[in-house]
């Protein structure tokens, strides 16, 4: 498998770049208020309008520096009912992918709070690798609130 790797704070992460639609430099954001502080805002890109996280808030936070490697890595995230949304994720130096094999990757078996797994990692020249599973960054009650501005529901 191949992965867009990143960095928050002085660690590697990965994320499987069949799951990456695009990556983007970092652009102008519109706040959505009363969000948690990791929901950096919303981006238009080709006309679809796209909420975007900040994944150093989220893990460490602490809001990501604005490098020149800073990017949007924008990813399709599932939803409850196999809905499929695009999510942007912040995140710093964005500049490297890296092929693994996937019996490479171990679970790590420590839970967060909504009781899933934190994640599975990569040992790659005695380095960790943190492999993101995209699909648990929001919650349930988050996400429908991000993604419910997408609907046209009336309210």
């Amino acid at each position: 498998m191949l992965l867009l790797l990143f960095t928050i704070g002085e660690n590697k992460y990965g994320i499987k770049a069949t799951l990456v639609k695009e990556v983007w430099p970092l652009l102008p954001l519109k706040p959505i208020h009363r969000t948690p502080d990791y929901i950096a805002g919303l981006v238009s890109i080709r006309g679809q309008v796209v909420p975007v996280i900040d994944i150093s808030k989220l893990y460490l936070n602490k809001q990501a520096s604005n490098r020149i490697s800073t990017r949007i890595i924008l990813v399709n995230i599932k939803g409850l009912n196999a809905e499929v949304h695009t999510l942007g994720i912040i995140a710093e130096h964005v500049t490297d992918t890296i092929k693994v094999e996937d019996n490479d990757a171990f679970s790590v078996g420590i839970k967060s709070e909504g009781g899933s797994l934190i994640g599975q990692e990569i040992l790659i020249d005695d380095q960790l690798i943190h492999m993101v599973n995209v699909d648990e960054l929001l919650q349930k009650d988050l996400y429908d609130r991000v993604f419910r501005m997408n609907v046209n529901d009336g309210n």
